[in-house]
């Protein structure tokens, strides 16, 4: 049976009236686009044409199946016009779990014009320091987290940092500053609930250290404040700390030992093609 490509094809011809005019619309040889048309022809089994001059002439099978096809194609328009829709005006629900800090300094601020420029999407953000579940949880995309590679998780790098491990002033006017990398046993350590275990302090290979925290938290920022306060010893990513570290509110101890070279990025389920909802995000608020 002829396919759809060849009706199209068909259409052309009959409303050019010449293999020549059409094949120069449609950018294609002369030839390639007269076999297309004999192959329909041999297809149903009928002659679609008769030559009047220069010109081709429908024959009465072939006015039949124009007025047919015209009527497929605005179908065909249509379906395609709904599919580039889905490109262009992304639809339904967009469901996104971000880290606190990303959604505070990426989302919120363009939050609005997002909305106001894909006025169709629904958008479900969970503001959170937890690694989520992308199957239990039905998430789309996951921004601002450290996840190993998954072969069915697409990952897209945002920025590149290094760990910090600081205390206050304070801290270290009454605890004294730590000598060495396993003096650090003996310090109040404040650690991050999402990290497995809580006390692990991220190292250049291949040092490493695993601490017994005494105080545990599920928040970067009260992780912050606490150690602002004196209560201990805290690791965490630069750009968390940029502020206290300028500020002298925080101060840095055996930078020359921790971590580099650290990604952060955003995360989504991995189809054959990115989802244009996620596209769409990710174009706005990360590329």
């Amino acid at each position: 049976m002829p396919d759809l490509s060849q009706f199209e094809l068909f259409i052309y011809v009959a409303q050019y009236g010449s293999l020549t005019q059409a094949s120069k619309a449609l950018t294609m040889s002369k030839a390639a686009l007269s076999k297309q048309i004999k192959n329909l022809e041999t297809k149903l089994k009928v002659d679609l044409f008769s030559r009047q001059g220069y010109r081709l002439q429908l024959t009465e099978q072939g006015n039949i199946l124009l007025g047919q096809c015209l009527r497929l194609k605005k179908e065909l328009d249509d379906t395609r016009t709904i599919c580039q829709k889905f490109i262009d005006e992304p639809e339904g629900i967009l469901k996104v779990s971000v880290f606190e800090y990303f959604a505070q300094k990426l989302i919120f601020p363009r939050l609005t014009n997002f909305l106001s420029t894909y006025p169709k999407l629904e958008v479900t953000l969970y503001v959170s320091e937890r690694i989520p579940n992308f199957d239990q949880e039905q998430i789309d995309l996951a921004v601002g987290f450290s996840l190993p590679a998954n072969d069915e998780i697409v990952r897209k790098n945002m920025l590149t940092t290094r760990y910090v491990l600081c205390a206050s002033p304070a801290y270290f006017k009454k605890q004294g500053n730590p000598q060495d990398l396993s003096s650090l046993q003996q310090h109040f350590y404040i650690g991050h609930s999402s990290r497995i275990p809580a006390g692990v302090i991220n190292l250049r290979t291949p040092n490493q250290l695993v601490l017994k925290p005494r105080l545990v938290l599920n928040s970067v920022s009260n992780m912050i404040e606490c150690a602002k306060q004196g209560i201990g010893i805290i690791q965490l990513p630069l750009y968390l700390l940029e502020s206290a570290l300028k500020k002298g509110e925080l101060i840095e101890i055996f930078p020359e030992d921790q971590a580099s070279n650290i990604h952060v990025y955003c995360y989504y389920p991995k189809y054959r093609y990115i989802q244009p909802k996620v596209k769409k995000f990710i174009d706005f608020f990360i590329t």
